[in-house]
């Protein structure tokens, strides 16, 4: 019989970046559209010589869908200088609420750490008989990253 050891470091650091500052306020009967700028970082622990899969979610659907016609993010996974996409799809992919998640495949070694799950815009717009005061419903996004 086998013996199962515990690992003793994790494979991955993920920090979440200043995410409030890409976050547009959404008043009246509004249309907008999202900025860009990095959502998540990510730093592959030195060590660890496999592969990753990093999915992006919103988490808080059900409270959007009450409040928003429509909302798209266009997400990316690039490397530490923003512009190279290193997920082997090579795509950005669209967050939206119907689909509220994302799944990005690394190939260890592909591209510089740190990682970025980055925002590449996107717009919303609320439904034509909402209209908010004081209130901004935003999306809430949550990473998950697993060993391949």
């Amino acid at each position: 019989m086998k013996s199962v050891v515990a690992p003793t470091s994790d494979y991955a650091t993920v920090t979440a970046d200043n995410v409030s500052s890409l976050a547009p306020t959404v008043f009246g009967k509004f249309t907008g559209t999202w900025s860009s700028g990095n959502l998540f970082t990510i730093t592959p622990d030195a060590a660890y010589t496999g592969d990753l899969v990093v999915r992006v979610y919103i988490v808080n659907t059900g409270q959007l869908i009450r409040t928003y016609e429509h909302l798209n993010m266009s997400v990316e996974f690039v490397g530490s200088d923003n512009s190279t996409m290193v997920d082997e799809q090579g795509i950005a992919q669209v967050l939206n609420l119907q689909n509220s998640e994302v799944l990005f495949t690394w190939a260890n070694g592909t591209g510089t750490s740190p990682y970025h799950a980055r925002l590449d815009g996107g717009s919303y717009r609320l439904l034509p008989f909402k209209s908010l005061s004081g209130a901004s419903y935003q999306p809430q996004l949550w990473i998950e990253i697993t060993q391949r």
